[in-house]
C-alpha cells in the first residue's frame, strides 16, 4: 500500500527549510508584539543566550517542544500559530499570528445562537458605519 504524503503539511521541505521557516514565523510574533529577543526570553523563562542561539538561521541549535510551547505562551499564541501549515503561509514565509486571547473570543463568538451572532454582526456594522464618519469628519 502507498501513502499519498503529498497532503501532508511539510512533505518535500528539508529540517532547515521547516526550522527557518519556524524561526521566521517567531520573528513576526515578535515583531507584531514589538519585542526584542531578550524581551522573549524574560517573557517565555528561557536562557538569553538559548534564545539567540535557537533563532539564529545560521547556526543549527533545535528548538524543543518545551521551547515552542514557552514562546507560544509567552506570546500569547496558540503552538499551532508558529508552524506555517498552509502551502500559503509557507510561500509568504510566515506573517504576523494573531493572540491566542483573540482566537479565543473569536470561538466564543462563533459558538453563540444564530441570531445573537447576527444581532452582534449588527451592532459591529453600526460601529464600523460611525467609525468611517467620524475618520470622514475629521479629514474635513
Amino acid at each position: 500500500m502507498e501513502l499519498d504524503s503529498d497532503g501532508y503539511e511539510f512533505f518535500g521541505f528539508s529540517d532547515p527549510e521547516l526550522r527557518g521557516m519556524l524561526i521566521e514565523r517567531i520573528e513576526f510574533a515578535l515583531a507584531a508584539a514589538k519585542w526584542s529577543r531578550v524581551d522573549l526570553a524574560k517573557k517565555s523563562g528561557l536562557p538569553k543566550s538559548s534564545v539567540y542561539a535557537k533563532l539564529n538561521r545560521e547556526l543549527t541549535s533545535e528548538l524543543t517542544f518545551s521551547d515552542l510551547c514557552a514562546i507560544a505562551k509567552a506570546l500569547d499564541v496558540s503552538l499551532l500559530q508558529l508552524l506555517p501549515t498552509t502551502e500559503m503561509e509557507r510561500k509568504a514565509a510566515g506573517r504576523p499570528v494573531a493572540k491566542g486571547s483573540t482566537l479565543k473570543k473569536l470561538d466564543d463568538l462563533l459558538s453563540r445562537p444564530e441570531e445573537e451572532f447576527e444581532l452582534v454582526y449588527q451592532l459591529d456594522l453600526v460601529i464600523r458605519n460611525y467609525m468611517a464618519r467620524q475618520a470622514n469628519s475629521d479629514d474635513q
